[in-house]
């Protein structure tokens, strides 16, 4: 379990709480605080309604085994600074396979994010490529495929894997919606406002979906509904995005804010607006997993989780033998087990696994390289 560094005080006028800053905190700007210490590595602070909260340093550590931090945090007068690599600190599937060719890379990413970030007087549009940075430094795409249709559903959904991530053509692993599998400092419960789980390029913060308890904050309505850009406005967090699972356009639909164009040449040339839902109706993707059941299981225990299989419906001929992985959302099973075209999965689920999204799942069948790889979406739940 992931146990950030957390700081919380009193909700006070905004004079009390600042006199309320520990004293070990340097103010950089906007939200942003800094503890440094002779010796060891600064750490930062985001100011989270009211909560200090240590963002990053769980993704520090060297995911891929290279000798080098995942991300590294610094700053300059105007700026965060976010160098990352880009590779997932989370469980994947099998790149390149069945139904992906790319394999994932190392990045050498360096993005900036305003220490205060303005509202700007139009909406940038979101261009191709990275449009922001999860904490673990993997970044965010728009919602839509290289085509420019949606990624996400519909006719032109393009596999993803139970983390919704997926590389292009350079490697790239990236998000096109929500991103379950990032972790975030405390446990995104759904009995409270989601914490953050990134930013975009405009410096504002990216929330998961809940709003409030069993709240969701797409479903708000009137004056605290969210915008084209899937954001709006709070007195504790100020402006601030959602995520949106099942509704267009998932993570982003354009900048509220001014953005800073070193982060992508494509903002250049991005133009202004909101992106529009083009989903077209039908599907392209495999319908090899019928069911999953049971489709829920409570936090801190094993569960014994069932796949009905298909195999007639498989772009390739099944193995006959037991998958080599199975996985739903970041749970990846401990034991695999097939009888005739039902495979048992024994899965962990984690005590600060978050409550009431819906995960997807996918399979694998083959050890080696280019795996034959099905998935399904939308299938499990985790409760209390």
């Amino acid at each position: 379990m992931f146990i950030a560094s957390l700081f919380t005080f009193a909700q006070r006028p905004e004079e009390t709480r600042e006199r309320q800053i520990p004293s070990e905190f340097k103010h950089i700007g906007g939200r942003w605080f800094v503890k440094e210490k002779a010796g060891e590595k600064p750490t930062y602070f985001y100011r989270d309604g009211e909560r200090f909260v240590d963002l990053f340093s769980y993704h520090t550590k060297d995911s891929n085994k290279d000798g080098i931090d995942n991300v590294r945090v610094s700053h300059d007068e105007r700026f965060l600074i976010i160098e990352s690599q880009g590779y997932p600190n989370h469980p994947t599937a099998v790149f390149p396979n069945s139904r992906n060719p790319n394999s994932i890379r190392v990045q050498s990413f360096k993005f900036r994010l305003p220490l205060e970030p303005k509202l700007a007087d139009k909406i940038t549009r979101l261009p191709m490529g990275a449009i922001g940075t999860a904490l673990n430094g993997v970044v965010f795409f728009n919602p839509f495929e290289m085509e420019g249709q949606n990624a996400v559903e519909g006719y032109s959904e393009v596999w993803l894997d139970s983390c919704c991530g997926h590389p292009q053509q350079t490697g790239v692993y990236h998000y096109h919606k929500y991103p379950s599998c990032v972790k975030s400092p405390f446990a995104d419960d759904g009995q409270q406002h989601s914490p953050i789980i990134g930013f975009a390029f405009d410096g504002f913060p990216l929330y998961g979906p809940y709003e409030a308890a069993g709240a969701m904050a797409k479903d708000l309505k009137g004056d605290h509904a969210l915008d084209v850009c899937n954001g709006h406005k709070d007195e504790q967090r100020g402006y601030h995005y959602h995520v949106t699972p099942g509704r267009f356009p998932y993570i982003l639909g354009g900048y509220a804010g001014v953005v800073e164009p070193s982060n992508n040449r494509g903002l250049n040339r991005a133009g202004t607006g909101a992106l529009t839902d083009n989903t077209q109706p039908g599907t392209r993707m495999e319908q090899v997993i019928a069911t999953v059941r049971p489709g829920t299981a409570a936090r801190g225990k094993t569960h014994s989780i069932q796949f009905e299989l298909t195999p007639e419906n498989a772009r390739r001929v099944l193995p006959a033998d037991k998958p080599s992985w199975v996985q739903i959302g970041p749970f990846d099973a401990a034991k695999i087990a097939r009888e005739g075209n039902v495979v048992t999965a024994e899965i962990m689920i984690p005590d600060d696994a978050p409550v009431g999204i819906l995960f997807d799942c996918h399979l694998e069948f083959g050890s080696g390289a280019n795996p034959i790889a099905i998935k399904k979406n939308d299938v499990f739940r985790v409760v209390e």
